[in-house]
């Protein structure tokens, strides 16, 4: 049997291999660049999906505040901020005699209660924080809404603290209470 270039089967086959070659050129140069293309686009999208989300809670957020706060600007908000571990208890007790002076709330006895603990939790953008809390413990004579009115400031000052727990008791005269109050100072390492 002899092999002509002419038969029929070689042409057929020469076609195939030629039709083949074609698509794997293709595929190569075409397709899967753009495949890849593809792929890195749906990552981008699904990215930018989860920061759109993020930003529309943002705004739900910033929404709420400015409905429980009417008439202020959110721009001039300040948050709270930890004062760092070997200050914080010094500048709370200096900040909180002008409150005490002013809400006519005498202090009779201040305690540390324990060691310094660590915390870590997640700020707004997921980050893990560590604070360092000290707690202190108070006992306070004052008259009743003095006292509320005194701890309502405390809790609203600059520094990043935590009235934790009251406990009402009669004070030495009538119209004054006594009071056991333990406060949460936090602070950064």
């Amino acid at each position: 049997m002899t092999f002509s270039f002419r038969h029929p089967m070689v042409g057929h086959a020469m076609i195939v291999a030629g039709f083949v070659l074609s698509v794997g050129v293709v595929r190569a140069v075409y397709i899967e660049p753009r495949a890849r293309e593809v792929k890195a686009m749906h990552a981008t999208e699904e990215r930018l999906n989860t920061e759109l989300v993020d930003l529309q809670n943002g705004i739900r957020e910033m929404d709420g505040w400015a409905t429980a706060h009417p008439g202020q600007d959110l721009g001039s908000y300040h948050a709270r901020k930890a004062l760092p571990s070997q200050d914080m208890v010094a500048g709370f007790l200096r900040s909180i005699v002008p409150l005490a002076d002013r809400h006519h709330v005498k202090t009779e006895l201040i305690q540390p209660a324990g060691a310094l603990m660590q915390e870590t939790v997640s700020d707004a953008a997921g980050n893990p924080m560590t604070y360092l809390r000290a707690e202190l413990r108070f006992h306070l004579d004052a008259k009743y809404q003095d006292l509320g009115e005194y701890l309502s400031d405390v809790e609203a000052m600059d520094q990043l603290v935590v009235v934790r727990s009251v406990s009402l008791a009669s004070g030495t005269e009538y119209p004054q209470l006594g009071a056991d109050v333990t406060i949460w100072l936090y602070g950064t390492p």
